[in-house]
């Protein structure tokens, strides 16, 4: 870890391995590394683990990243309405970089929804901040899709009787 440098103190990282563990790396000794993770829990971890596990480190050697968030349309919205608005809540927020520009693809015709997911850049300085500004934005699409009447599609199923004669309905008569 001291030789090859894969992560250094103060970089924001993420491993997979027997649980999943995000945090600022605070120390690296040599056999050891401290990390603090997002809830203020400090934890040591052997370096021979780091080594052997996947690790994604966020500030490595650049800490801009691209995140997304995904929105689910009722089908029947008009789709570059809801793609306009996606655009304004990343150029709204302050810490969405304009370069590369945020672009929003239309990911899937899923089973409930027109699945639309908006690309962005943003600068991570701390731990938690990619998920701070993923939730900010979805709080600003979900008040822009309201204002504009775009329902946020929900799993729903329709039952279709093959049927050629209407479906005759009775009422019980009652007792009385």
């Amino acid at each position: 870890m001291l030789i090859e440098r894969p992560i250094r103190v103060g970089d924001i990282i993420q491993m997979y391995g027997p649980g999943e563990i995000n945090g600022v790396v605070r120390d690296i000794g040599a056999r050891s590394t401290r990390v603090v993770t997002g809830e203020n829990v400090e934890l040591v971890i052997p370096n021979s683990t780091l080594l052997q596990n996947n690790v994604i480190n966020w500030t490595l050697s650049n800490d801009e990243v691209r995140a997304n968030i995904s929105a689910g349309v009722a089908y029947g919205t008009d789709l570059q309405q809801a793609r306009e608005l996606l655009l304004e809540a990343a150029n709204d927020h302050g810490l969405v970089l304009n370069s590369p520009v945020p672009v929003v693809l239309c990911d899937s015709f899923g089973d409930h929804a027109i699945v639309l997911k908006l690309f962005f850049w943003m600068r991570v300085r701390r731990a938690f901040e990619r998920r701070t500004v993923e939730s900010d934005l979805r709080f600003k699409v979900e008040k822009l899709f309201r204002q504009a009447g775009i329902v946020i599609a929900f799993p729903q199923q329709d039952i279709h009787f093959p049927s050629v004669l209407p479906i005759e309905l009775r009422m019980p008569e009652s007792k009385e």
